[in-house]
């Protein structure tokens, strides 16, 4: 069995039994985990030397569309309907199987460049099986751990074409899926539905998604914002009293949700992950997780789309820190009623705020523990202990921008870069190493930039 010591680690384990270890020795053999100590003897094993670096679990992204990414930068002025009606409208109805592959290659490569090691990538561009194949295989290509959340087309329908709100997932290709590519769900790549859900869906519509995601034992997720626009009125508390909440199921966004449909949510084990990068662009409603954690759930984060935002999860876990902070600084303050200034050392420009409202270690273990609940994979992937699979990075501390951090955490958090992981490794397969993709060779960027090139060309979509 092929063994590998990393030695002299600084461990960042979030595994609560375990804990930072200042000096560490990670002994991984196969996929696996096998042992953590101040000093190992492995005598035959690959040695990693890890002395002044951070050794903590990948990151984890628990909200991606990789096949969006090889068309960054035309979004980041968008608002209203423009991502619907651009994207899904007019650009997404060109792409083609190659498209759809060299986008989802793109987007696994920058995630395991900038410390993922595991997504969810929500794939709702599948307007054939071919289509859903390419990206498939892309994923399988780059190496990364994914969860390929098989999603639906949603465009504009023509005279005599139902909308899509009235048409059902289609199980047959699920069972295509649940029987072949994606049928080992210990494998790297695994299976989830991406639906349509009470926001974008009709109640029979919903009944039939839910149920066939508990036929296939599948988690399901689905976008949701709770506006007076859903199309079940009753949202997830109709699914629930119908016995449709049964399964594994994850919301994304819910930003207009009430309290007791949040709480509903969690009491029936489901997961809501935020994206304050994109919700943040669009709308005025605080994210999902901090209400999440007021509520005794476990948030989870991700990126969404990149086609106007940074996507990686080092930028997402500093936004979502800045803009929960935000908020609850709004809500003291406005309890304070006018007596803002109370107990502000004189010459000081002090805040009556005594206590920071989320700290970077939470960020940091939603980014972790928290998206690998959400993506139901707590018992293999999202803190370091013997027995978990050996996904992990490894942070440089040398460089200027990061340099004397004194806190690993806050260093982590609020101060590294994609370029600072010089180590990725999943499942005990080193993919990035002295700072190097070893698989990006794959990924024909001329192809790519081709294919972008094309669709904006063709979509006639402009830059705003």
């Amino acid at each position: 069995m092929p063994q590998t010591l990393i030695t002299r680690a600084h461990l960042l384990s979030l595994d609560p039994a375990i804990g930072d270890l200042p000096q560490a020795d990670i002994l991984i053999e196969a996929d696996r985990i096998a042992r953590i100590a101040p000093r190992i003897d492995a005598p035959h094993a690959r040695r990693i030397d890890a002395a002044g670096r951070l050794v903590l679990p990948g990151l984890i992204n628990a909200h991606i569309h990789t096949w969006e990414t090889a068309l960054r930068g035309i979004g980041g002025n968008w608002a209203g309907l423009d991502y619907f009606n651009y994207f899904h409208g007019r650009l997404a109805p060109l792409y083609t199987p190659e498209d759809t592959y060299l986008g989802t290659l793109a987007g696994a490569f920058s995630q395991m460049d900038a410390g993922v090691t595991t997504i969810f990538d929500w794939c709702h561009n599948n307007s054939t099986p071919e289509h859903t194949d390419a990206a498939i295989q892309a994923l399988q290509a780059s190496g990364i751990r994914a969860v390929f959340g098989h999603g639906t087309i949603k465009p504009k329908p023509r005279p005599g074409e139902r909308h899509f709100s009235e048409i059902p997932h289609p199980v047959a290709e699920i069972r295509r899926l649940r029987l072949g590519a994606l049928s080992d769900d210990q494998a790297r790549v695994t299976l989830a539905m991406a639906i349509l859900g009470p926001d974008y869906a009709t109640l029979e519509v919903c009944r039939q998604d839910f149920r066939a995601a508990l036929d296939f034992d599948l988690l399901s997720s689905a976008h949701a914002w709770g506006r007076p626009n859903r199309l079940v009125p009753g949202g997830y508390r109709q699914l629930a009293a119908e016995g449709l909440l049964a399964g594994r199921h994850n919301v994304v966004h819910a930003n207009y949700f009430e309290d007791d449909e949040v709480r509903l949510l969690i009491d029936h084990g489901a997961s809501i992950t935020a994206t304050p990068g994109v919700e943040m662009q669009f709308h005025a409603r605080r994210p999902l997780s901090g209400r999440v954690r007021a509520a005794g759930g476990l948030p989870s984060i991700g990126v969404d789309s990149e086609v106007g935002n940074k996507g990686d999860m080092f930028d997402l876990m500093r936004t979502t820190l800045l803009v929960e902070r935000m908020y609850a600084n709004q809500d003291a303050f406005a309890a304070l009623a006018g007596q803002a200034s109370a107990g502000a050392a004189v010459g000081t420009g002090g805040s009556p705020i005594k206590t920071t409202a989320v700290r970077t270690r939470e960020v940091l273990e939603w980014a972790t523990r928290g998206n690998a609940a959400a993506l139901g994979m707590a018992e293999r992937i999202g803190s370091l202990a013997p027995g978990k699979q050996a996904d992990l990075i490894m942070i440089e501390r040398s460089r200027p921008h990061i340099l004397s951090t004194q806190d690993p955490v806050q260093a982590v958090v609020s101060y590294a870069q994609p370029n600072d992981v010089s180590l990725v490794m999943i499942a005990g397969e080193v993919v990035k190493e002295d700072g190097v993709l070893r698989h990006a060779g794959r990924l024909d960027t001329t192809a790519l930039q081709a294919s972008a090139q094309r669709l904006m060309r063709e979509s006639g979509v402009p830059i705003v």
